[in-house]
């Protein structure tokens, strides 16, 4: 039977689907996570996934660091400035490569720990802005996505291939939402938890400014798919207002990764353990509370496990893909 790819594997389980630390001690050793900026509600879920981990591990402390987004992570970990960090996980292929951005620069010790979701990014446009498509974004003020995000590096990346050019104002997602609420931009690119649930940011908006999404062609989605630079999503009628027909938009797998240089093959499988066996901690806070099926999500990976998360998933049972497992795993 043909593997479904990881585009196939990511796309189908989603559509079917307080920062606290623990006090360092002497013997942990302290561990880098890079994460998100402050503003965004998947800072405080990866700060209190650090305070599931401390609790589970005696060998690290992990303290999150406020970046701008997956973008930054990914380039600190890469250069060895965190031990760890989300990604966006079709971004890390050419990173360890040495591909595209990182020619020259491949990094061949990046090692998953676990794949937590996969999130559209939807446009949203003022409803008066004359913007009914893609292709009139040309010329319009649009923010790509929070600065330093990978939502802003690939949406600038996709269109660039489109040969479509908006006026880009990049800015942080909070300064976008107020550049958008005094009309001197018209539109942003934002990345929500779930496929079949509004945007609370948007829905915030929503409340007292007239906004529509704007969404892909298939033959747009087609392109993005065949780019590997995205994956894509249909956002069902009548998840957002003025949306009477399901939008196609662009969206991405996003988890945590490490260095195998730099996490230990214990280490990591104490961070698997805390992760997948977190249950209703995890779904407590988890943003929405909707859990998918992070297992499976993970088995997709782009880049090899960790060896120790390899280590953890076999004593479960689980039947883990070769191209899934790192050439320094012994077991």
């Amino acid at each position: 039977m043909t593997r479904p790819t990881t585009r196939q594997t990511l796309r189908a389980l989603l559509a079917g689907s307080a920062l606290v630390l623990a006090g360092p001690a002497a013997a942990q050793e302290q561990i880098g996570f890079a994460t998100t900026a402050s503003s965004s509600g998947w800072y405080s879920f990866y700060a209190s996934l650090a305070t599931l981990i401390n609790r589970q591990s005696d060998l690290m402390n992990v303290s999150v660091i406020e970046t701008g987004g997956a973008a930054d992570s990914q380039a600190m970990v890469h250069a060895g400035q965190a031990e760890m960090g989300i990604a966006n996980f079709l971004a890390l292929p050419a990173m360890m490569e040495g591909t595209g951005d990182w020619e020259g620069r491949g990094n061949d010790s990046l090692r998953a720990i676990a794949i937590l979701s996969a999130t559209p990014n939807v446009l949203a446009v003022h409803v008066d802005s004359g913007i009914e498509t893609i292709e009139d974004l040309a010329g319009k003020r649009i923010n790509p996505g929070g600065l330093g995000t990978a939502t802003e590096a690939v949406t600038l990346a996709l269109f660039e291939e489109m040969g479509i050019e908006p006026d880009w104002q990049l800015a942080g997602m909070s300064d976008a939402a107020d550049f958008f609420r005094d009309r001197r931009i018209d539109g942003f690119f934002k990345t929500s938890g779930a496929i079949d649930q509004p945007d609370s940011l948007i829905e915030e908006l929503q409340a007292t400014i007239d906004i529509k999404l704007v969404g892909f062609t298939p033959e747009q989605a087609e392109m993005i798919e065949n780019s590997g630079l995205a994956l894509t999503f249909e956002v069902p009628a009548g998840v957002y207002a003025n949306q009477p027909d399901p939008v196609i938009s662009k969206g991405l797998a996003y988890g945590f990764f490490g260095r195998s240089d730099s996490i230990t093959e214990q280490m990591a499988y104490d961070m698997a353990v805390a992760t997948f066996e977190a249950g209703d901690a995890m779904a407590s806070i988890y943003p929405g509370g909707n859990v998918p099926d992070i297992l499976e999500l993970t088995l997709a990976s782009t880049i090899p496990l960790h060896a120790g998360v390899v280590r953890y998933l076999m004593e479960q049972g689980v039947d883990v893909p070769e191209a899934a497992i790192p050439p320094e795993f012994e077991g």
